[in-house]
C-alpha cells in the first residue's frame, strides 16, 4: 500500500531546495512558507523548522484525506461493510506526534485540522476528486466538499424532501398492500434516491435547463417515472392490473410496466418566484438494462444537434443528460465502459453526464466480493478522469447535497461526474424473492432497521421543521391520492397509441401508405458527383484518391460504382436539408479505402469534407471514426434515430461480424422497439458480407439473425448487388412515410467489381428501389431459375458466360426482407416449367435459405401443383461461417457455382 513520507525537517529542507530551484516544482501552497526565506541558502530548519514541520505535515495530512478519506467514510446504513481506512489518514504518519496536535499552524491546530478533513470525507457523503486533471475543476470541487456546498438546507428544502420520501414511502407500501403478487423491483432501502434526483432536476431547472433525458432502471421504476416524471397513478396502477397500453387493434407486442418509458413535465419554483419548467424524458427498455444508458446519451446527443441546427447557441446548458445505473451491472457489464469512452469524442459529446449509482450493496444475490475486484462499483469512471461522490441513503439532506454539487459541476465544467448512493433492498432482488435463502445476516439487520422515511419525519420534527402532525398530513394526502387512482385505474383504458409524436406526427405506422420515387434527376446527380469530389484551391490530395475520383466523373453514365451511389445518395439527402450522420469503424475513409468521406492535406494534414459544403448547417452533415467497440457506439446511434426523424442514421462495422459485439442492442432495441414500445427507427446498419476466403471471421455479416427476427415489417434486409439499389435504399430510409431500420449487406470486392455498376439512369428522375432484378438476358421459358443475392450473382454471370449457357436465367433477391412474393411471382410465371433453385454462398444453416424457403414454397404453391419446392445449392451446414483455408474457400465456391448451372 503506498503511504506518503513522514515530513520530518530533512524532507522540509529537500522541498525547500526545489523550491529555491523551482518554484514550480512544489506545491504552490507551499510557497508563502518558503518565500520569506528565498535568498537563504542555508536552509530554513533553524528558523522554520518548527512551524514549517507543522505545515508541510497538515499539508500532507489534508492530501491523505483527499485521497483516502472515501476508505474511511461511513456509507452503509446497515453498518456491517466497516469502512476498511487507510494509514495515511493517521497524523502520526506525517510525523506529527501526541505533542504536536494541538500546536498551533496556520490558524488552526492539526488535532482541529483533522476533525474537520474527517467531517468533509469521513462521515456519510465524502467523494473522490484528486484524479481529475483539470486543476479548476479539482479546486472547485475539493470547496466544494470542504467548504460545506449545500450542506445547510433551509427548512422548507427538508419540507420538501420529506414529503418526497413519504410520496415514495406510501406508494411502495401501497403497492405491497394493494399488489402483493406483482414484480415491481420496488425502491425501499434507498427512498433517498427520490430526494437526490429531484434535487437535480429542481436545480436544472432553476439553472434554465428545459429537458432531462434520463436513462432509467428497474430499481423504483414505478415511484420513480411517477414522482419524479410525472406519469399519472392512474395508468401506472392500470397496467400493475395488467391492462394493456396499448389500444385494440393496435398490432404490437408491448413491455412489462418497469420496462416502459414516459415524458412528463414538471415545475420548480426559483429563488425569484418564477415557475421553471421542465421536460423529463425516460425511453423504454429492455432487462439488459445498462444499454439503455447509451440510448440516452444518442438521444441528447440529437436533441442537441436539432436544437443546434434551429440555431441554439448552446444547448448543452439546458438539456441534461442524466443517468441510473445499479452497481452490480455498472461495474459487471462492458457497456458501460464503452460508454464512458464515449463522454469526450467530438462526434459524441453532450457536455457531460450526470450518473447516479444506485449501490444495493448486492447484484440479484452476489456480494460485491464476487461480483467486482474494485473497492467502489463506480471505480470504472475514474478511467475518463470523472469524479465521483459517494453518499449514505442514510442521510437524506446529503443525498440531495450529493445531487446538487453533480449538477452544479456539470454546468461549470461539461464533464461527467457520478453520484453513488449507498443503500440496501429492503425486500430483495424483486418482491417475489426469499432474500434470507443467501443474505440471512444481511436482511435480519434490514427487518430490524427503520425506514429512511419514517427517520427522517422524526428528525425534521424534533428540528421544528415540521409537526408531527403536519407529517401525518403528508401520509394520509398521499395514500388518499394513491386510493383515488387505483379505483380510477380499474376502469381505465388508453385511447390512443403513444406514438408517432411531436417531430414524428407527419409520418404513419410501418406499411401505411406508399413509397415515393426515390430518383433524382440527371442533371442534378452530375453537379452532387463534382460536388462530392471538390476541394479547395490548393489542397493537395492524395494522388490515388485523385484518380479515384477522376474515375468517378469520367464514368459517371454508364459506370456509377457503390462508392459513387453512396456519396449520391448522401449529397442529395444533404441538398433537401436532412441530416446524415454514418458512424463506425474506420469509416471516414472506408474499411477497403472505398468511400474517401474525409480527406487530408498530403501536405499540412488539414482535413476537408467535401459533402460539407452542401450541407444547411455544420450540424447537418457527422461522418466519424468511432472507438473499436460496437455495443455502446450501435445503442448511442439507435438513440439519435428514434429523435429525429429526418435524419438518415447509419452505423458501419468494420465487417460485418463485428455487430455480433451488439446483438443485444440488435435483438431488444433494433427489431423489436417499434413492436414492443412503439418507437420507430431508421438506423441504417451497414455490414460488408461476403465469403472471399479471408476464413470464418470477415466473411458473414450473419443474415440469418436478421431474417429469423425479421416480422411484421419491422426491418428490411437488402444485399444490393445493385449500386442504384443502394442509391435508392438509403433515400428511400427517409422518403419513406415511417421509418423502419435497414440492415445493409454491404460489397466487399465488389466495390471494384467491373460488372457491380449502375447507369446513371437507373437513379433518375422517376425511379426506385428494385427488390427483385430480372435477368434481361433470358426473359422467358428458362430450364432452371436461379434465385440469389449478393455477389453470388456475379460469380454465377461469368461462369455462365463462360460456359456459353444461354437457358438458365439468373434472378437477383436484392430485398431478402421483407420478402418480395408478387414481384418473385411475376418472374416465375414466365418460366413455367422451370427448375427453380436458391443459390447462395454462406452454408445451408446461414444466409437467406431457410427464411426464403417456405416463401418461395407458397409462390410456387400458387403458380404450379401443390408441393412445388426451390431447391437449395450452397455450402452444407456448418457451425463456422466459412473455411479457414483460400484453397478450401475455393474448392467449395467452385462446386457451388458448379450445382447452380447444371
Amino acid at each position: 500500500m503506498n503511504t506518503l513520507p513522514t515530513a520530518g525537517a530533512g524532507y522540509l529542507d529537500d522541498l525547500y531546495a526545489r523550491f529555491l530551484k523551482d518554484p514550480l516544482s512544489v506545491d504552490p501552497s507551499l510557497w508563502a512558507m518558503f518565500a520569506p526565506y528565498a535568498d537563504r541558502s542555508d536552509g530554513v530548519r533553524s528558523e522554520a523548522a518548527g512551524d514549517g514541520r507543522l505545515a508541510v505535515a497538515c499539508e500532507r495530512l489534508t492530501t491523505a484525506w483527499r485521497l483516502y478519506g472515501h476508505l474511511a467514510s461511513s456509507l452503509d446504513p446497515l453498518d456491517l461493510n466497516q469502512a476498511p481506512g487507510h494509514p495515511d489518514l493517521s497524523p502520526s504518519a506525517h510525523g506529527l506526534d501526541d505533542g504536536d496536535l494541538d500546536m498551533p499552524v496556520a490558524g488552526t491546530t492539526p488535532r482541529d485540522l483533522e476533525a474537520r478533513l474527517r467531517a468533509a470525507w469521513g462521515g456519510r457523503f465524502t467523494a473522490e476528486v484528486m484524479h481529475v486533471e483539470d486543476r479548476a475543476a479539482r479546486d472547485w470541487l475539493i470547496e466544494a466538499v470542504e467548504g460545506g456546498l449545500y450542506a445547510d438546507p433551509a427548512a422548507d428544502e427538508r419540507r420538501g424532501r420529506l414529503d418526497a420520501l413519504l410520496a415514495a414511502d406510501a406508494m411502495e407500501t401501497f403497492m405491497n398492500k394493494r399488489l402483493p403478487t406483482n414484480k415491481r423491483f420496488g425502491l425501499e432501502g434507498l427512498e433517498s434516491l427520490i430526494v437526490l434526483l429531484e434535487a437535480i432536476v429542481g436545480d436544472a431547472a432553476r439553472a434554465g435547463m428545459d429537458k432531462a433525458v434520463i436513462a432509467p432502471m428497474h430499481r423504483g421504476r414505478l415511484t420513480l417515472i411517477t414522482r419524479l416524471v410525472g406519469k399519472p397513478l392512474t395508468a401506472a396502477f392500470s397496467e400493475l392490473l395488467g391492462t394493456p397500453q396499448v389500444p385494440e387493434g393496435t398490432e404490437a407486442s408491448s413491455d412489462v410496466p418497469y420496462h416502459l418509458g414516459f415524458t412528463g413535465e414538471r415545475s420548480f419554483t426559483d429563488a425569484e418566484g418564477t415557475e421553471r419548467r421542465i421536460r423529463l424524458t425516460m425511453p423504454s427498455n429492455p432487462s439488459h438494462v445498462e444499454i439503455v444508458s447509451a440510448v440516452t446519451l444518442g438521444k441528447t446527443r440529437a436533441t442537441l444537434d436539432l436544437r443546434r441546427r434551429d440555431g441554439e447557441a448552446d444547448p448543452t446548458a439546458r438539456v441534461l443528460p442524466l443517468l441510473i445505473h445499479t452497481d452490480g451491472a455498472f461495474s459487471g457489464q462492458g457497456v458501460i465502459a464503452e460508454m464512458l469512452q464515449l463522454a469526450g469524442l467530438p462526434a459524441y459529446g453532450v457536455g457531460g453526464s450526470v450518473h447516479v449509482l444506485v449501490n444495493n450493496q448486492l447484484a440479484f444475490t452476489v456480494k460485491p466480493e464476487h461480483g467486482r475486484s474494485s473497492r467502489h462499483p463506480s471505480d470504472v469512471a475514474k478511467a475518463i478522469g470523472a469524479p465521483v461522490i459517494h453518499v449514505s441513503s442514510e442521510d437524506v439532506d446529503a443525498c440531495a447535497r450529493a445531487g446538487r454539487i453533480a449538477l452544479e459541476y456539470r454546468r461549470k465544467f461539461g464533464k461527467d461526474i457520478l453520484v453513488d448512493i449507498v443503500g440496501f433492498r429492503r425486500r430483495g432482488h424483486n418482491e417475489l424473492e426469499e432474500p434470507m435463502f443467501t443474505e440471512p445476516v444481511r436482511y435480519t439487520r434490514i427487518a430490524e432497521t427503520p425506514g429512511i422515511p419514517q427517520r427522517y419525519a422524526e428528525a425534521c420534527a424534533a428540528a421544528g421543521v415540521v409537526s408531527e402532525t403536519d407529517a401525518q398530513a403528508m401520509v394520509e394526502s398521499h395514500w388518499s391520492t394513491l386510493d383515488d387512482a387505483f379505483d380510477r385505474a380499474k376502469s381505465y383504458k388508453p385511447n390512443a397509441a403513444d406514438r408517432l409524436q411531436g417531430r414524428w406526427s407527419s409520418l404513419s405506422t410501418v406499411g401505411e401508405g406508399a413509397v415515393p420515387v426515390t430518383g433524382v434527376g440527371a442533371a442534378r446527380l452530375r453537379r452532387l458527383a463534382e460536388a462530392s469530389v471538390a476541394v479547395p484551391e490548393g489542397f493537395a490530395l492524395n494522388a490515388k484518391i485523385a484518380r479515384q475520383w477522376g474515375e468517378r466523373l469520367d464514368t459517371l453514365d454508364d459506370g456509377i460504382n457503390f462508392g459513387t451511389a453512396e456519396a449520391l445518395a448522401f449529397a442529395s439527402l444533404l441538398e433537401d436539408g436532412k441530416a446524415v450522420r454514418l458512424t463506425g469503424q474506420d469509416s471516414r475513409r472506408g474499411t477497403f479505402s472505398q468511400r474517401h468521406a474525409v480527406v487530408f492535406d498530403q501536405k499540412t494534414g488539414a482535413e476537408h469534407t467535401p459533402l460539407a459544403e452542401l450541407a444547411t448547417s455544420p450540424h447537418h452533415l457527422t461522418f466519424a471514426d468511432s472507438p473499436l467497440t460496437e455495443e455502446a457506439c450501435m445503442a448511442f446511434e439507435y438513440g439519435i434515430s428514434i429523435t429525429d426523424p429526418d435524419a438518415l442514421v447509419c452505423w458501419e462495422a468494420q465487417f460485418g461480424d463485428f455487430a455480433n459485439g451488439a446483438q443485444a442492442v440488435i435483438d431488444q432495441f433494433l427489431v423489436a422497439g417499434d413492436d414492443k414500445w412503439l418507437r420507430q427507427s431508421g438506423l441504417v446498419l451497414m455490414l460488408p458480407h461476403g465469403l472471399e476466403g479471408g476464413g470464418p471471421e470477415h466473411s458473414s455479416a450473419r443474415p440469418e439473425r436478421f431474417l429469423q427476427m425479421a416480422a411484421r415489417n419491422n426491418i428490411s434486409v437488402v444485399a444490393c448487388g445493385s449500386p442504384a439499389n443502394l442509391f435508392h435504399a438509403l433515400r428511400r430510409q427517409l422518403l419513406a412515410p415511417w421509418r423502419r431500420p435497414l440492415v445493409l449487406l454491404t460489397s466487399k470486392s465488389g466495390l471494384r467489381h467491373a460488372e457491380a455498376q449502375s447507369k446513371l439512369s437507373e437513379m433518375g428522375a422517376g425511379t426506385r428501389f428494385r427488390p427483385v432484378i430480372d435477368d434481361a438476358g433470358v426473359e422467358c421459358d428458362a430450364r432452371k431459375v436461379v434465385l440469389t443475392s449478393g455477389k453470388t450473382y456475379f460469380d454465377l454471370a461469368a461462369a455462365r458466360r463462360e460456359r456459353g449457357i444461354d437457358d438458365i436465367a439468373l434472378v437477383r433477391i436484392e430485398e431478402l426482407y421483407p420478402v418480395p412474393e408478387t414481384a418473385i411471382a411475376e418472374i416465375l410465371k414466365k418460366h413455367p416449367k422451370a427448375e427453380v433453385v436458391w443459390a447462395q454462398e454462406e452454408p445451408e444453416n446461414m444466409g437467406a435459405w431457410r427464411h426464403l424457403d417456405p416463401h418461395l414454397a407458397r409462390i410456387l404453391g400458387g403458380l404450379r401443383e401443390s408441393g412445388a419446392r426451390a431447391t437449395y445449392v450452397g455450402r452444407d451446414a456448418a457451425p463456422s461461417p466459412a473455411v479457414g483455408w483460400g484453397v478450401w474457400h475455393k474448392a467449395e465456391q467452385a462446386a457451388v457455382i458448379e450445382a447452380a448451372l447444371a
